[in-house]
């Protein structure tokens, strides 16, 4: 891994991008959007959305560029099919114990349409979609927010006690949590699953939880065993694919059978069919790939705390999150780095427990680490010097 770090960048970009996009929707806007349908990419680098740059393999890429015309002329195949290739991918004992979406995030609708009744617990900030779309539904939220002091962390024993406390009937754990990165130990995990059975369902996230260590804590062969329990997995980003919308759940038998009456037959594109099928005994190639995205995830932080205006709070997945210090705005300085050095980064201003001074940051390899490191140095020592111009004015 190359540590030198990179000069600050000299080529602007500015005045190149809509800033006003940020605003149509609690999401970040999308790559594509921000490039005019990628027309015009004008030096833009992506922070903000955490993916495995590092696969799928060059010659499963090849083949899959061989086959495409297949995949689209011809519809793909039963999603009781497409679990089968997830599972031998993703070391899953028992496919019937599957259901395949288009991304986890359809998933996460059909949970809560389906499944998810009256009221629900998240802790926050949290994935914006166990927010807001429960509560479009009319589902009661109730939220326990991690604290700075506790590094973003909350026990399972505070977890339970809060959740009891509640009354809520529902539970959703993102592990690790997106966006602060904190996790629990898959012990952990099994010991609230296990102290909260009254539950109707208890939601466990695990869509960066491939990016948390060399033996990720996953609960994916434990879940089917709880009457109330799911797994939730992101294969988009953990492919480093995201475009093609590749997501699946996990829990018993019973209730995957209940929510495979709902989907459509043809949820699955067929591109997505075939790319499980090429990549379906790639095990080393990937657990290759989640080893450099970890190192990556690493020298990120590592080069965050050169930055003195950054909290850079502990990570277990391959983003980091980083609190700015009071006296320079957070929107202003995500906007100051898109427009000047083409840095797309994610303010997290609009999630509910957190503010405009925190950031999500992606891990990319160490070049564009460099980049972003030194594009920050940059537009900090700017912002210092005008923050200080305006206090001795007013000194005046």
């Amino acid at each position: 891994m190359n540590n030198t770090p990179a000069s600050a960048p000299t080529t602007s970009v500015q005045n190149t991008f809509d800033t006003s996009l940020f605003a149509k929707t609690t999401h970040n806007p999308s790559f594509a959007s921000l490039t005019k349908q990628f027309s015009e990419i004008n030096g833009l680098r992506d922070y903000c959305i955490p993916v495995n740059p590092y696969f799928p393999p060059q010659e499963v890429m090849d083949k899959l560029q061989e086959r495409i015309a297949f995949a689209l002329k011809y519809y793909p195949g039963s999603n009781e099919s497409i679990a089968e290739n997830i599972a031998q991918f993703s070391g899953i004992d028992n496919p019937k114990t599957i259901i395949a979406g288009n991304g986890s995030t359809e998933i996460i609708s059909w949970l809560n349409s389906l499944f998810i009744q009256d009221s629900l617990f998240v802790p926050v900030p949290s994935f914006g979609r166990w927010i807001e779309e429960p509560q479009g539904l009319g589902i009661e939220l109730h939220t326990y927010r991690y604290e700075d002091a506790q590094n973003q962390y909350a026990s399972p024993e505070t977890l339970v006690a809060e959740v009891k406390k509640s009354g809520a009937r529902n539970l959703v754990i993102c592990n690790p949590n997106n966006p602060t990165g904190s996790i629990l130990s898959r012990a952990q995990i099994l010991q609230v699953i296990e102290a909260l059975p009254e539950l109707d369902n208890i939601i466990i996230d695990e869509s960066f939880i491939d990016f948390s260590g060399e033996e990720p804590p996953s609960i994916k062969n434990d879940v089917a065993n709880y009457h109330n329990a799911w797994v939730l997995k992101s294969l988009g980003k953990n492919v480093g694919l995201h475009g093609l919308r590749m997501g699946f759940a996990i829990s018993n038998e019973t209730n995957i059978a209940k929510m495979r009456k709902h989907l459509p037959y043809w949820n699955v594109n067929g591109i997505t069919e075939m790319l499980l099928h090429l990549i379906k005994d790639e095990h080393q190639a990937y657990h290759d790939s989640r080893l450099k995205t970890i190192a990556d995830a690493i020298y990120l932080s590592e080069r965050f705390e050169e930055l003195p205006e950054f909290t850079v709070y502990p990570t277990h997945s391959n983003f980091i999150f980083v609190k700015l210090h009071d006296e320079i705005n957070g929107t202003e300085l995500r906007d100051r780095m898109l427009q000047d050095h083409g840095c797309f980064i994610r303010n997290c201003g609009n999630k509910l427990g957190s503010s405009e001074q925190y950031f999500r940051i992606a891990a990319r390899p160490a070049e564009d680490v460099n980049h972003l490191v030194a594009a920050f140095k940059q537009e900090l020592s700017i912002l210092r010097n005008i923050n200080n111009s305006q206090t001795q004015s007013e000194i005046v």
